[in-house]
């Protein structure tokens, strides 16, 4: 059919209109933040590079990070200009922005996505270089958490593509509870009351296992008697490379503990150093303990990592963690 002038005119018009939509649509979306989790750009001028606003920020992003075999800094930290801010650097996962100006203003302000999906933006404000120690030391905790569970929220997300179905509601009907595993766990062990699922990569093995405990036979709840629980488990579920050889918890170095909320759901958390005994090998763990009132049971959680020939450590107890962190008890 021979479309007239006039209708011709119209098509194309209307063509131009969708096609010119479309383009606006795509420039206003946002790609998705670039770099590792941890990683963190600092943006401020060379005045405050020169200044103790530097070091402490500095200092921050060098804090070792909990319970790995080498160390290794929470954060790894690049500085540059706002001159230079542009381009990719504002695809940064994780920004920290200092100003300074002479309002009197002191303040920070937490902003997720601003140029990146994924992405953790803090801006900070200071009138004088010696306002930023006490404006940073009242909300020291308050940034670790925004930079460092963003992060931990980022990977749950890319958690979510492939996940297997089948085991998630394996899960929930043996224990109650949501968790998401990425693809490429597989379930090694079952028994009752245990399930560990593994998953095995370029001589890297991360590990998820749950447990559950009847209540009146747990004791208390303090770190010492977690630390027993988990080393009953791994004695009885978890076999070292030899017979009779099986995981303990490396008590040369401290336990850590504390408590958190996970979605609305109270966990008591313990990280630390596991190893086989008599056998060398060894890596870092990570356990949630969750008391389950209606069954009056506690549920542990943990995850570990075996990962001997690489050096990034905390990397894999990050991806653990947004495993754990994807707990949701029902």
């Amino acid at each position: 059919m021979k479309l007239s002038n006039n209708s011709l005119k119209v098509f194309v018009l209307t063509l131009f209109i969708y096609l010119y939509g479309c383009d606006m649509h795509q420039s206003n979306s946002k790609g998705r933040a670039i770099g590792a989790p941890g990683e963190l750009l600092l943006v401020m001028d060379n005045d405050l590079q020169n200044s103790e606003v530097k070091s402490l920020l500095v200092d921050f992003a060098r804090d070792e990070f909990p319970c790995i075999p080498q160390p290794e800094p929470t954060f790894k930290m690049t500085t540059i200009t706002p001159t230079a801010f542009e381009g990719h650097f504002k695809a940064y996962r994780n920004i920290i922005i200092v100003n300074q100006n002479k309002s009197g203003e002191n303040d920070i302000q937490y902003q997720k996505d601003v140029w990146a999906s994924h992405q953790q933006v803090l801006k900070v404000t200071i009138d004088e270089v010696h306002a930023f120690a006490s404006l940073f030391s009242n909300n020291r905790n308050k940034i670790f958490d925004f930079l460092y569970y963003g992060d931990i929220k980022s990977m749950q997300k890319a958690n979510l593509n492939g996940a297997d179905a089948a085991t998630k509601d394996f899960i929930k009907s043996r224990y109650g509870i949501n968790m998401v595993l990425p693809r490429g766990y597989r379930l090694v062990k079952d028994t009752l009351n245990f399930s560990w699922f593994r998953f095995d990569k370029l001589e890297t093995i991360q590990s998820v296992v749950l447990h559950s405990f009847d209540m009146p036979d747990v004791e208390s709840l303090n770190c010492t008697d977690l630390v027993a629980l988990r080393d009953s488990v791994c004695k009885t579920y978890i076999p070292g490379p030899y017979a009779k050889s099986y995981m303990v918890t490396e008590k040369a170095l401290p336990v850590l503990i504390k408590t958190l909320k996970i979605n609305n759901t109270e966990v008591i958390e313990i990280r630390g150093l596991w190893k086989v005994n008599g056998y060398f090998m060894g890596g870092p763990f990570v356990d949630y303990f969750i008391k389950d009132e209606k069954q009056n049971k506690l549920i542990m959680i943990e995850g570990f990592v075996y990962a001997p020939k690489k050096q990034n450590k905390a990397y894999y107890v990050r991806q653990i963690e947004s495993i754990l962190h994807s707990m949701d008890y029902l």
